[in-house]
């Protein structure tokens, strides 16, 4: 979800995924019977339900959950109405019930602290926050959708009388990797009380990636089809002897400006660095040489950003984090690199329960790579494919009343017992790809007939 939390660049990364031909002609008997068996049926999708209806649907996602301390809702495309709304109605009960005390998405973590100052009742208009149009730089910038704009009002709402409030978290890089003005303004201030020496390297980077910024990484990339490798070369040397400058420097930073605002100008410029590597990245893919490892920047990024928030709350903290279903999975991506729910899973082990969300029937988006555009993509809407054969979507066959949620871990027991051949593929958008879907989740929410959200940027 990167508009700025929407990752738009999925839709430019399916060649890195394996999407072979389905091995089964058709989903397995005993597997769509145990589904339609099994599965717990969820209340329709509509805005009263998620605003105010009753939880007693939800009660089967306390057992799955458990005491883990991070839970993690996933969604197979970006701008999808009815993914927006079921995970309000899931954090509602996360929160409400299970005692969640933290929120975080796949959105900037420097433009995440001005969110968080507004859901625990700091001055302003969200809308206003949050709304496309020019950011600093004069970057393209994205609106978050109107469900999730919905969600963060209700979580100001319950901030403004609950004992404990919920804190928001953006765990990505800036602008979805589309510039670094996010990190390195909030940097040059820091530092111009800190080690004004240090500014060089700051500016040096700026003036070499401003330029070429956007408001998604497709932008950068693009850009650097042209860019000289002695230019890019400048740009991640300049960043890299101001990460060093942070490291070697610790002590006297924290001397004087205190260990919380060291740590989070440490981060802006860790986010700097995987940003350039991300956008490197992009560029190789766009010019045919893709290398799939070289994403794993943004990944590592996603992972430590939560996991140090959790090493620095208190006791009893438990997240609620919003991604995409291939960050979230617990199974390696593409070639072997860690995903962010990856890292997350062996760093936490069973206190980490990722829930993917997807769906049959009715319109998702399409991504199209486009390099007018000020965000370098354009969405449309298109029609969702039918499920193939071996897809965890195929599954649901028989349950398409209203949106059905699955225990995998209790779903793989009952296959590998009866010898069933597991789902190897969900869909991203309107591809199928390859994925060990039993083994990268814990539960799985089938929405039957989806809708792309109404302020979906053409």
């Amino acid at each position: 979800m990167n508009d700025q939390h929407h990752d738009h660049e999925t839709g430019d990364l399916r060649d890195l995924l394996p999407v072979a031909e389905p091995t089964l002609t058709a989903a397995p008997d005993g597997l769509v019977r145990w589904v339609a068996g099994n599965a717990a049926h969820l209340a329709p999708i509509g805005p009263g339900e998620c605003l105010e209806g009753p939880f007693d649907d939800l009660e089967p996602l306390r057992g799955l959950v458990g005491d883990a301390r991070v839970v993690a809702l996933g969604e197979n495309s970006h701008q999808i109405r009815e993914f927006g709304l079921l995970r309000h109605r899931l954090l509602r009960f996360l929160v409400e019930e299970l005692g969640f005390t933290a929120y975080a998405m796949e959105y900037g973590a420097a433009e995440g602290r001005a969110v968080d100052a507004w859901v625990r009742g700091g001055d302003g208009d969200l809308d206003g926050l949050l709304a496309p149009g020019r950011a600093e730089g004069g970057v393209h910038r994205l609106g978050l959708p109107v469900e999730v704009r919905d969600t963060l009002r209700w979580l100001r709402r319950h901030n403004a009388d609950a004992p404990h409030p919920v804190r928001f978290l953006g765990c990505d890089i800036p602008a979805a990797g589309g510039s670094l003005a996010p990190v390195l303004g909030p940097v040059v201030v820091y530092l111009d009380g800190v080690d004004p020496g240090a500014l060089r390297f700051l500016e040096a980077a700026r003036e070499i990636s401003e330029p070429i910024a956007g408001g998604t990484v497709m932008v950068p990339a693009y850009a650097r089809l042209e860019l000289d490798g002695a230019t890019q070369g400048r740009l991640t040397t300049a960043l890299s002897r101001l990460l060093g400058r942070f490291t070697d420097l610790r002590e006297l930073h924290t001397e004087r400006t205190g260990r919380a605002a060291y740590e989070t100008a440490l981060s802006d410029v860790r986010a700097a660095v995987a940003t350039d590597r991300a956008q490197r990245a992009m560029a190789e893919a766009l010019a045919g040489a893709p290398d799939a490892a070289g994403f794993a920047a943004r990944e590592r990024y996603l992972a430590d950003t939560l996991l140090e928030f959790l090493d620095r709350s208190a006791p009893g903290t438990r997240v609620v984090l919003v991604g995409h279903n291939a960050h979230i999975q617990r199974s390696e991506g593409p070639l072997g690199a860690p995903t962010m729910g990856n890292l997350l899973a062996r760093a936490l082990g069973a206190d980490y329960v990722p829930i993917a969300l997807t769906g049959n029937g009715g319109e998702t988006v399409e991504n199209v790579p486009d390099r007018g555009h000020p965000a370098g993509m354009r969405w449309g809407r298109a029609a969702v494919p039918d499920p193939v054969p071996d897809s965890v979507e195929a599954l649901f066959a028989d349950v398409c009343d209203r949106p059905a949620l699955v225990d995998a871990r209790a779903l793989r027991a009952y296959a590998r017992r009866h010898g069933l051949p597991e789902p190897v593929r969900t869909r991203l958008d309107t591809a199928f790809i390859e994925m060990p879907v039993l083994e990268a989740f814990d539960g799985v929410v089938c929405v039957p007939g989806t809708s792309v959200s109404a302020d979906l940027l053409e």
